[in-house]
């Protein structure tokens, strides 16, 4: 074999490793861009699906944030409806407190009713001693008044009663528009045993009483049936 044939053949061999590099290189290319595009989607979906979750977290939090500040303000506005509701109920017990207030001044009817208190509080004690307190202005009426009190108690109950009408203390004085200290819209108070039962019945705790026993009713008259409210009595 002559240099030329060795030289061919020496090219024959070069071009075919040649050939075999190239093909090689564009195998490992080829499969290196299609790994490339492959973790190169992988990387995308997972960032999409993680930006997807963070969007759906920060989207739930801004509705929860929204349910919150809608609940505030129905809070609110709820709050506001009842200091409404109750500055009505406040005027309510305001205007019966004024006309509570008049009563004193029928001195017939009024000494009936201090008569009736104290009946009342020689049942509700039911002891044979009671000391009565009422307003310094009522001084005449409630002497008057205890009589006749205790004579209806000894005939309705068979009892005989020891009662005094407190000379030294008093309740407050009737309201008056240009007093700002305690008042008592008139009634007693009855005590017994050295003041260690007590029995108030002056007309504002009566007014107290009432106002707490109609509240229901009051609301009812004013805003009408509560859609909430399943029982009544």
């Amino acid at each position: 074999m002559d240099d030329t044939q060795v030289n061919a053949q020496l090219d024959q061999m070069k071009n075919f490793i040649l050939q075999e590099a190239q093909d090689k290189a564009n195998e490992i290319k080829t499969k290196a861009t299609q790994e490339f595009t492959s973790e190169k989607g992988r990387i995308f979906q997972n960032e999409k699906i993680k930006i997807i979750k963070e969007y759906e977290k920060k989207q739930k939090l801004i509705e929860v944030q929204k349910k919150i500040n809608l609940s505030n303000e129905l809070n609110k506005s709820r709050l506001s409806v009842l200091k409404v509701r109750e500055e009505c109920l406040r005027d309510v017990i305001k205007e019966a407190q004024k006309k509570l207030a008049t009563i004193s001044d029928d001195k017939d009817k009024y000494q009936t009713i201090l008569k009736n208190l104290i009946y009342q509080g020689f049942v509700k004690l039911n002891e044979n001693k009671i000391q009565v307190v009422g307003r310094k202005e009522d001084a005449g009426l409630l002497e008057k008044a205890t009589t006749e009190a205790a004579a209806q108690y000894k005939k309705n109950v068979g009892k005989s009663i020891d009662v005094s009408v407190d000379k030294e203390r008093f309740l407050p004085q009737g309201p008056k528009s240009d007093y700002n200290g305690p008042t008592c819209c008139g009634g007693v108070i009855l005590s017994a045993l050295e003041g260690r039962i007590i029995c108030k019945n002056t007309l504002d705790s009566r007014l107290e009483i009432c106002f707490d026993q109609l509240t229901p009713v009051i609301r009812t008259q004013l805003y009408g049936a509560s859609t909430s409210r399943k029982f009544f009595d």
